[in-house]
């Protein structure tokens, strides 16, 4: 498998890296019983996957039993510690006690001494910037990476664009895990500055966070052949200037024959690849929201807190592409105030006509709500 220089890391990665999120009963209670088929499924993944040529495993503290299920598996391995690296995430800490807490939590659950990449998980708000500046968080990261304790730093952001911006023009971290594929490109600018600043650029969750390709509709596997979806936003991924990795989350170990396909052939972009995208293009720019959530945010804020553009994105993919699995799942996730998946539901919209003025191409924003909440909801 390929592999690229992960940035000021250093570290040379494959072009895959094995996300832990969705292992087997991961997230079931309690989060320090693992149960046999657990463990096996575990082993029987984690080896799959270092057999193929990866060798970055992702994982977090707020995956659930994922940290812990490793710990178990990864000293019954065949393949040396030698032979990959681990990345495991925590949270902004209200203190630097308590981050240092949490990184020797995840290196005992872990079981490893050392932490080759250690990521601040969700820097998604203003005050979590500010926790990072001011808390002595950064110095305790710092710390522990003067004593070997941890590698290279850098944090996962699922922040608006503005914000993950000035986060990565801070210089404070080598790498930064973030949002971006083939059908949501807005976060291209931070794409673009990290890779100015020689960071590493990891992909989260490029097929479910990005259209939930593994269940496409009939019509985008019909576009994107004789790829699967999933393959074609890899391929296309994989051509991107600053894109190093993408994380693919297994929870069966077969499942990884669907991406192995999907890179067999190279170079990633040719004739094939750039017809698919003119198919693909052509019926965007059919839709007047092809811009919503893409390249335009301007009708934002919305006083009642809807996130405009990314529901008006996810009906522009209905239209387009009959990707309706995706935009229900999507949609039904948000919920106002929180920073994962932000944004109220459609029928908190008092059609006050802020975002009317705004809006670059004069849509009837409020009756494309109602429109999107029909598709999204009945």
């Amino acid at each position: 498998m390929e592999k690229r220089r992960f940035g000021k890391t250093g570290l040379n990665l494959s072009v895959l890296t094995l996300g832990t999120m969705r292992l087997l009963h991961g997230w079931d209670a309690p989060h320090d019983h693992l149960p046999d088929d657990s463990l096996e499924s575990t082993h029987a993944i984690v080896t799959t996957a270092l057999q193929s040529g990866i060798n970055l495993i992702e994982t977090a503290r707020g995956y659930g039993k994922s940290e812990r299920l490793l710990g178990r598996v990864l000293p019954e391995l065949d393949q040396p510690r030698s032979d990959y690296c681990i990345m495991t995430k925590a949270p902004p800490a209200s203190s630097a006690r308590e981050m240092r807490l949490w990184i020797d939590d995840s290196l005992e659950r872990l079981g490893v001494e050392r932490l080759d990449l250690f990521a601040l998980h969700g820097l998604n708000l203003e005050h979590h910037l500010e926790a990072v500046q001011k808390g002595g968080i950064l110095s305790a990261l710092q710390a522990a990476k003067r004593e070997g304790l941890i590698g290279a730093i850098g944090f996962s952001g699922h922040a608006a664009l503005p914000l993950l911006l000035r986060i990565i023009a801070t210089n404070h971290f080598d790498f930064v895990n973030l949002h971006y594929y083939r059908m949501r490109t807005l976060n291209q600018p931070a794409v673009a500055l990290a890779h100015a600043l020689d960071m590493g650029v990891l992909i989260i969750s490029p097929n479910d966070k990005g259209g939930r390709l593994y269940e496409p509709s009939e019509k985008l596997r019909g576009l994107t052949a004789p790829w699967h979806p999933v393959q074609f936003n890899e391929r296309w991924l994989l051509t991107q200037t600053g894109v190093h990795t993408l994380s693919i989350g297994l929870s069966a170990p077969e499942q990884l024959g669907l991406h192995l396909a999907g890179l067999s052939q190279t170079p990633y972009w040719g004739e094939i690849e750039t017809t698919i995208a003119h198919r693909l293009a052509a019926l965007e720019w059919q839709s007047p929201l092809h811009a919503c959530g893409q390249t335009c945010l301007a009708c934002l804020p919305c006083p009642q807190q809807i996130d405009i553009p990314e529901v008006l994105r996810m009906d522009h993919l209905i239209r387009a592409f009959d990707m309706e699995l995706f935009a229900r799942y999507r949609y039904g996730m948000m919920q106002p105030g929180d920073h994962w998946v932000p944004g109220a539901k459609i029928e908190t919209c008092d059609r006050c006509g802020e975002c009317l003025p705004r809006c670059p191409r004069g849509l009837a924003i409020p009756d494309l709500l109602v429109q999107a909440r029909g598709r999204m909801t009945n």
